[in-house]
């Protein structure tokens, strides 16, 4: 529980230095969601392509309706240009206190098995 803890919070702050670094480029809209209505509350999946490479992303609605119809889209990337996040992906994003309140229940999960 813990190793996921780390694992998610490490995604935000990823997210985080991507958004900081506001490095916009443009990528290729591979597939997306033909109806942004249709798409549920966990939102669709998007795959785009840059830089040679093609990325799955999860999206909600809103990034439905700003991506749908187009072919190019524009993101953020890192310096190395490996990684890409939608431009609002990081202020709508929960990874730290979701990683926060796993890595507690972890501790509370270990600290009563211990106690045992």
């Amino acid at each position: 529980m813990l190793i996921v803890a780390v694992v998610v919070i490490d995604n935000g702050l990823t997210k985080k230095k991507i958004t900081e670094e506001n490095r916009i480029v443009s990528a290729k809209v591979l597939e997306s969601p033909t109806d942004c209505h249709d798409i549920g509350r966990r939102g669709g999946f998007y795959k785009l392509q840059f830089n040679g490479q093609v990325f799955v992303k999860r999206g909600n609605r809103i990034i439905c309706e700003s991506i749908v119809g187009k072919n190019e889209v524009d993101v953020l990337t890192n310096e190395r240009m490996d990684k890409v996040v939608f431009l609002n992906e990081f202020e709508e994003s929960n990874d730290f206190l979701s990683g926060i309140l796993l890595g507690l229940f972890g501790i509370v999960i270990i600290y009563k098995g211990w106690k045992k």
